[in-house]
């Protein structure tokens, strides 16, 4: 069986097709992204997960934005005799029009060539790519499949940790970011207002990032229609994104690129 592995620093996730349908797989990554030992477990877990719901891995196709995810995985792979294709934005069939194009997450790439490849192109439209993970990464691709960059931001959890080891007496709040409901603007608690801010702050900025992000390309590209927008990772049908214009959501974007992308259309 031939797995798609994404590993980011909220998730590690394992995807394959059964009868034409994604069946994706779930283990938190660890708290620490560095602790290798953490990412073992998570691995291990992950793997385990494979066998009981599509069979044992006999190849991964892997996605990585954390080496010690990436070293944990190699190791448990090699000892499961199980074959490893790990991925980089490089490989991907874009012309880059970065300054450093070998530095870009795997994940935004991967994220915004799928968006690209099977939603824009074939309607003549570029493709933005938002991913809502630990970090918020928008990825803009032109509609003759340049890719141009993006911007990062910090999660609503990065926020949350941000306020409360920054100041002296916010405590962290704990924000359920991927939970289909969204606090009202007016909270009545330290901790509610914290949410509320945290997560339409978020938000605001992430509707300004889009909307300046498309005036910008239809002004490299005159004329150039509308590019199409995804939104993917966890929060991807959050209630607090759900304000935020997108053609497809789609928590498992990623995965579901890395299953799509055949040898031959590799660069």
């Amino acid at each position: 069986m031939r797995y798609a592995v994404d590993l980011g620093n909220s998730a590690a996730k394992a995807g394959y097709l059964r009868e034409g349908a994604l069946v994706s797989l779930r283990v938190a990554s660890p708290h620490d992204p560095k602790d290798g030992g953490a990412w073992r477990r998570v691995i291990e877990a992950l793997l385990d997960l494979t066998v009981g719901e599509g069979g044992a891995a006999t190849e991964l196709v892997v996605g990585s934005v954390v080496p010690e995810g990436t070293a944990a995985l190699q190791t448990v792979a090699a000892a499961r005799g199980v074959r490893v294709e790990l991925l980089a934005s490089t490989d991907l069939p874009l012309v880059s029009r970065l300054e450093q194009p070998d530095r870009i997450g795997v994940d935004r790439a991967l994220a915004a060539w799928f968006t690209y490849a099977e939603h824009g192109a074939p309607q003549g439209r570029g493709a933005i790519a938002v991913t809502l993970g630990t970090a918020l990464t928008l990825t803009c691709v032109s509609r003759s499949g340049e890719l141009l960059g993006g911007a990062i931001a910090a999660s609503p959890l990065l926020a949350a940790r941000a306020l409360a080891s920054g100041t002296a007496a916010l405590p962290e709040v704990t924000l359920y970011d991927e939970s289909p409901d969204i606090p009202g603007p007016i909270g009545a608690s330290t901790e509610s207002a914290l949410a509320s801010g945290i997560l339409r702050s978020i938000r605001g900025g992430l509707v300004a990032l889009i909307n300046e992000s498309v005036a910008d390309m239809e002004r490299r590209d005159p004329g150039s229609p509308a590019p199409v927008i995804s939104l993917t990772g966890g929060a991807a049908t959050a209630g607090w994104s759900a304000g935020i214009r997108a053609d497809l959501r789609d928590p498992d974007l990623v995965v579901r690129a890395l299953l799509a992308l055949s040898r031959r259309v590799r660069t």
